[in-house]
């Protein structure tokens, strides 16, 4: 469903929403004492650059960066979304 607010639009259109996004994903913390935190802020950014395709490409190296230096994560499930970030943007942008 959050996949479509960001679907053939502009993100400056939602510029307010792309904030909060983006600065959530900023200060996730992959480590945090129940993986469920990560994973909400993580699936709500997966939905973002999904939606947003090649415009995502913006934000694509500051979130590849971040997920990389995290990718020793201690939760199982917090790498895989990382790790379908990183397929999804070497596949499409």
């Amino acid at each position: 469903m959050a996949q479509y607010m960001f679907y053939h639009r502009d993100p400056r259109r939602i510029q307010p929403l792309v904030d909060c996004i983006v600065g959530a994903f900023r200060s996730l913390d992959y480590n945090a004492e129940m993986a469920f935190d990560a994973i909400k802020v993580a699936t709500l950014y997966r939905a973002f650059y999904e939606g947003l395709g090649r415009k995502f490409m913006v934000w694509a190296d500051e979130a590849v960066e971040q997920s990389w230096a995290e990718i020793s994560s201690e939760h199982d499930d917090v790498r895989l979304h990382d790790l379908d970030m990183h397929r999804y943007l070497l596949r499409n942008c």
